[in-house]
Protein backbone atom coordinates (compact mmCIF):
# COMPACT_ATOMS: atom_id res chain seq x y z
CA UNK A 1 0.00 0.00 0.00
CA UNK A 2 1.54 3.63 -1.05
CA UNK A 3 -0.72 5.54 0.59
CA UNK A 4 -4.34 4.86 2.02
CA UNK A 5 -7.24 6.95 3.97
CA UNK A 6 -5.21 5.95 7.27
CA UNK A 7 -3.03 8.46 6.95
CA UNK A 8 -5.83 11.40 6.33
CA UNK A 9 -7.51 9.87 9.85
CA UNK A 10 -5.20 10.03 11.75
CA UNK A 11 -1.57 11.48 10.48
CA UNK A 12 -2.77 14.55 8.17
CA UNK A 13 -4.91 16.53 10.58
CA UNK A 14 -2.78 15.89 13.57
CA UNK A 15 0.40 16.88 12.00
CA UNK A 16 -1.23 19.82 9.66
CA UNK A 17 -2.19 21.31 13.49
CA UNK A 18 1.49 20.93 14.70
CA UNK A 19 3.27 22.06 11.49
CA UNK A 20 0.68 25.25 11.89
CA UNK A 21 1.40 25.96 15.59
CA UNK A 22 5.35 26.65 15.04
CA UNK A 23 5.94 28.40 12.01
CA UNK A 24 6.66 31.71 13.40
CA UNK A 25 4.99 34.29 15.78
CA UNK A 26 1.27 34.27 16.51
CA UNK A 27 0.52 37.09 14.03
CA UNK A 28 2.27 35.02 11.43
CA UNK A 29 -0.40 32.50 11.99
CA UNK A 30 -3.96 31.67 10.36
CA UNK A 31 -6.08 33.11 12.91
CA UNK A 32 -7.84 31.10 15.13
CA UNK A 33 -4.59 28.80 15.51
CA UNK A 34 -2.27 29.07 17.98
CA UNK A 35 0.92 27.51 19.39
CA UNK A 36 0.86 24.79 22.12
CA UNK A 37 2.76 24.19 24.65
CA UNK A 38 3.46 20.13 25.01
CA UNK A 39 1.41 18.87 27.51
CA UNK A 40 -1.70 21.15 26.67
CA UNK A 41 -3.86 18.66 25.14
CA UNK A 42 -6.92 20.59 24.47
CA UNK A 43 -4.92 23.45 22.60
CA UNK A 44 -3.34 20.77 20.20
CA UNK A 45 -7.04 19.46 20.60
CA UNK A 46 -8.60 22.65 19.43
CA UNK A 47 -5.85 23.48 17.02
CA UNK A 48 -6.75 19.86 15.07
CA UNK A 49 -10.75 20.77 15.05
CA UNK A 50 -9.58 24.36 14.32
CA UNK A 51 -7.92 23.00 10.98
CA UNK A 52 -10.53 20.02 10.02
CA UNK A 53 -13.29 22.72 9.60
CA UNK A 54 -12.10 25.61 8.71
CA UNK A 55 -9.31 24.22 5.88
CA UNK A 56 -9.68 20.72 5.25
CA UNK A 57 -11.44 21.58 2.48
CA UNK A 58 -9.12 24.24 0.95
CA UNK A 59 -6.38 23.39 2.86
CA UNK A 60 -3.48 26.37 3.33
CA UNK A 61 -1.07 26.82 0.60
CA UNK A 62 1.73 29.01 2.22
CA UNK A 63 2.05 26.70 4.68
CA UNK A 64 1.78 23.44 2.87
CA UNK A 65 -1.66 21.75 4.31
CA UNK A 66 -2.89 20.41 1.09
CA UNK A 67 -6.75 19.86 0.42
CA UNK A 68 -7.95 17.00 2.88
CA UNK A 69 -11.59 16.94 1.54
CA UNK A 70 -11.89 15.21 -0.74
CA UNK A 71 -8.15 14.17 -0.44
CA UNK A 72 -6.82 11.86 -2.93
CA UNK A 73 -4.68 8.92 -2.65
CA UNK A 74 -2.94 7.22 -5.51
CA UNK A 75 -3.28 3.55 -4.94
CA UNK A 76 -3.50 0.84 -1.82
CA UNK A 77 -3.93 -2.83 -1.89
CA UNK A 78 -5.05 -5.44 0.46
CA UNK A 79 -3.42 -8.94 0.07
CA UNK A 80 -5.37 -12.81 0.12
CA UNK A 81 -5.32 -14.07 3.64
CA UNK A 82 -5.86 -17.88 3.17
CA UNK A 83 -6.89 -18.62 6.48
CA UNK A 84 -9.83 -15.83 6.19
CA UNK A 85 -13.40 -16.42 4.70
CA UNK A 86 -12.72 -12.91 3.13
CA UNK A 87 -9.42 -13.96 1.14
CA UNK A 88 -9.29 -11.12 -1.43
CA UNK A 89 -6.48 -9.42 -3.46
CA UNK A 90 -8.05 -5.68 -3.47
CA UNK A 91 -6.52 -2.86 -5.00
CA UNK A 92 -7.17 0.48 -5.35
CA UNK A 93 -6.06 3.40 -7.45
CA UNK A 94 -6.95 7.07 -8.00
CA UNK A 95 -9.48 7.15 -5.27
CA UNK A 96 -10.76 10.16 -2.91
CA UNK A 97 -11.77 10.29 0.43
CA UNK A 98 -14.83 12.60 0.87
CA UNK A 99 -15.81 13.51 4.65
CA UNK A 100 -12.82 14.40 6.76
CA UNK A 101 -13.74 18.30 6.90
CA UNK A 102 -16.75 17.02 9.03
CA UNK A 103 -14.84 14.65 11.30
CA UNK A 104 -13.99 16.16 14.77
CA UNK A 105 -10.68 15.06 17.26
CA UNK A 106 -12.57 13.33 20.57
CA UNK A 107 -9.12 12.74 22.73
CA UNK A 108 -5.60 13.75 22.75
CA UNK A 109 -2.98 13.24 25.04
CA UNK A 110 0.63 12.06 26.11
CA UNK A 111 2.76 14.35 24.90
CA UNK A 112 5.75 15.02 26.26
CA UNK A 113 9.45 16.25 25.99
CA UNK A 114 10.82 12.63 26.99
CA UNK A 115 8.42 11.01 24.82
CA UNK A 116 8.16 8.44 27.90
CA UNK A 117 4.40 7.57 27.01
CA UNK A 118 2.80 6.48 24.01
CA UNK A 119 0.04 9.48 22.06
CA UNK A 120 -3.07 8.61 22.30
CA UNK A 121 -5.53 10.26 19.38
CA UNK A 122 -8.90 9.83 18.79
CA UNK A 123 -11.00 11.04 16.13
CA UNK A 124 -14.89 10.95 15.26
CA UNK A 125 -16.40 11.15 11.67
CA UNK A 126 -20.02 11.15 11.14
CA UNK A 127 -19.10 10.05 7.13
CA UNK A 128 -16.50 8.75 5.11
CA UNK A 129 -16.96 8.01 1.54
CA UNK A 130 -14.34 6.34 -0.37
CA UNK A 131 -14.89 6.89 -4.52
CA UNK A 132 -12.98 5.66 -7.14
CA UNK A 133 -11.51 2.57 -9.19
CA UNK A 134 -10.79 -0.79 -7.80
CA UNK A 135 -10.02 -4.58 -8.70
CA UNK A 136 -10.47 -7.95 -7.05
CA UNK A 137 -10.39 -11.01 -7.05
CA UNK A 138 -10.78 -13.52 -4.98
CA UNK A 139 -13.38 -15.28 -2.16
CA UNK A 140 -15.46 -13.73 0.07
CA UNK A 141 -18.07 -15.98 2.75
CA UNK A 142 -17.04 -19.15 0.18
CA UNK A 143 -18.27 -17.81 -2.74
CA UNK A 144 -15.84 -15.86 -5.85
CA UNK A 145 -15.65 -12.76 -6.57
CA UNK A 146 -14.21 -10.87 -9.14
CA UNK A 147 -14.52 -7.18 -10.72
CA UNK A 148 -13.10 -4.18 -12.20
CA UNK A 149 -14.81 -0.82 -12.23
CA UNK A 150 -15.48 1.97 -9.51
CA UNK A 151 -16.19 1.74 -5.85
CA UNK A 152 -18.18 3.26 -3.15
CA UNK A 153 -17.42 2.90 0.35
CA UNK A 154 -19.31 4.31 2.95
CA UNK A 155 -18.78 4.47 6.02
CA UNK A 156 -21.19 5.48 9.02
CA UNK A 157 -19.99 7.17 12.13
CA UNK A 158 -16.54 6.17 12.33
CA UNK A 159 -14.15 6.47 15.33
CA UNK A 160 -10.71 6.20 14.96
CA UNK A 161 -7.81 5.70 17.56
CA UNK A 162 -4.61 5.39 17.53
CA UNK A 163 -1.78 4.94 19.92
CA UNK A 164 1.80 5.99 18.85
CA UNK A 165 5.37 4.98 20.41
CA UNK A 166 8.33 7.74 20.05
CA UNK A 167 11.73 7.55 20.95
CA UNK A 168 13.76 10.82 21.81
CA UNK A 169 16.73 10.89 19.22
CA UNK A 170 19.43 13.84 19.82
CA UNK A 171 20.68 15.66 17.00
CA UNK A 172 23.11 17.52 19.15
CA UNK A 173 22.25 21.17 19.56
CA UNK A 174 19.87 20.49 22.74
CA UNK A 175 17.56 19.78 20.19
CA UNK A 176 15.32 16.41 20.88
CA UNK A 177 13.78 14.78 17.41
CA UNK A 178 11.84 11.93 17.76
CA UNK A 179 10.97 8.58 15.75
CA UNK A 180 7.73 6.17 15.77
CA UNK A 181 9.07 2.54 17.06
CA UNK A 182 5.39 1.50 17.14
CA UNK A 183 2.07 2.74 15.87
CA UNK A 184 -1.57 0.78 16.66
CA UNK A 185 -4.47 1.74 15.40
CA UNK A 186 -7.88 0.74 14.75
CA UNK A 187 -11.00 2.20 12.66
CA UNK A 188 -14.71 1.37 13.81
CA UNK A 189 -17.80 2.72 11.67
CA UNK A 190 -20.94 1.89 13.10
CA UNK A 191 -22.09 0.41 9.44
CA UNK A 192 -20.50 0.50 6.26
CA UNK A 193 -21.83 -0.25 2.81
CA UNK A 194 -20.16 -1.50 -0.25
CA UNK A 195 -21.09 -0.41 -3.85
CA UNK A 196 -19.23 -1.92 -6.54
CA UNK A 197 -19.45 -1.40 -10.41
CA UNK A 198 -18.36 -4.40 -12.96
CA UNK A 199 -18.82 -7.16 -11.19
CA UNK A 200 -18.31 -10.63 -12.75
CA UNK A 201 -17.55 -8.68 -16.21
CA UNK A 202 -20.88 -7.18 -16.30
CA UNK A 203 -23.22 -9.86 -15.07
CA UNK A 204 -26.20 -8.52 -13.59
CA UNK A 205 -27.65 -11.57 -11.70
CA UNK A 206 -24.25 -12.46 -10.33
CA UNK A 207 -23.44 -8.87 -8.86
CA UNK A 208 -26.51 -8.18 -7.36
CA UNK A 209 -26.32 -11.73 -5.22
CA UNK A 210 -22.82 -10.22 -4.37
CA UNK A 211 -23.81 -6.92 -3.01
CA UNK A 212 -26.62 -8.40 -1.26
CA UNK A 213 -24.21 -10.78 0.57
CA UNK A 214 -21.60 -7.91 1.46
CA UNK A 215 -24.22 -5.49 2.14
CA UNK A 216 -25.80 -7.97 4.68
CA UNK A 217 -22.70 -9.03 6.43
CA UNK A 218 -20.72 -5.54 6.04
CA UNK A 219 -19.49 -6.16 9.74
CA UNK A 220 -17.95 -9.30 9.21
CA UNK A 221 -15.87 -8.91 6.24
CA UNK A 222 -14.81 -5.46 7.42
CA UNK A 223 -13.60 -7.06 10.84
CA UNK A 224 -12.36 -9.87 8.68
CA UNK A 225 -10.13 -7.09 6.26
CA UNK A 226 -9.35 -5.04 9.82
CA UNK A 227 -5.91 -6.26 10.72
CA UNK A 228 -4.48 -5.97 7.17
CA UNK A 229 -5.64 -2.54 7.01
CA UNK A 230 -4.68 -1.61 10.23
CA UNK A 231 -1.08 -2.64 9.32
CA UNK A 232 -0.80 -1.04 6.31
CA UNK A 233 -2.32 2.33 7.74
CA UNK A 234 0.57 1.34 10.96
CA UNK A 235 3.26 1.14 8.15
CA UNK A 236 2.19 4.37 6.41
CA UNK A 237 1.80 6.61 9.21
CA UNK A 238 5.17 5.44 10.27
CA UNK A 239 6.73 6.12 8.06
CA UNK A 240 5.72 9.62 6.84
CA UNK A 241 5.66 10.30 10.91
CA UNK A 242 9.69 9.62 10.79
CA UNK A 243 10.30 12.23 8.11
CA UNK A 244 8.30 14.64 9.72
CA UNK A 245 9.53 14.44 13.34
CA UNK A 246 13.11 13.71 11.76
CA UNK A 247 13.17 16.84 10.56
CA UNK A 248 11.89 19.51 12.85
CA UNK A 249 12.69 19.38 16.66
CA UNK A 250 10.08 18.94 19.07
CA UNK A 251 11.44 22.37 20.54
CA UNK A 252 10.19 23.89 17.15
CA UNK A 253 6.80 22.03 17.60
CA UNK A 254 6.09 22.69 20.77
CA UNK A 255 6.39 25.48 23.72
CA UNK A 256 8.01 23.41 26.14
Amino acid sequence: MERNFSLVLLLLPLLSCLTISVRGHASDLPAGIQRCAIKDNECVLNGVNFVLKNHAQSGIKELGLIPLDPLHVTKFTIGRNPHSPVSIDLSFTEVDLLGLSRARAKRLGGFSLDLSNPIEFVMEAPELAFKGPYSVDGKVLILPIVGKGRAEIVLKHCKIHSLITLRPISKGGHHTFAEVTDIKLQVDPSHVSYKLEGLFHGQKDLSENMHILINENWQEIFNELKPSISEAMGLIVKSVLNKTFGKTPLEELFIV
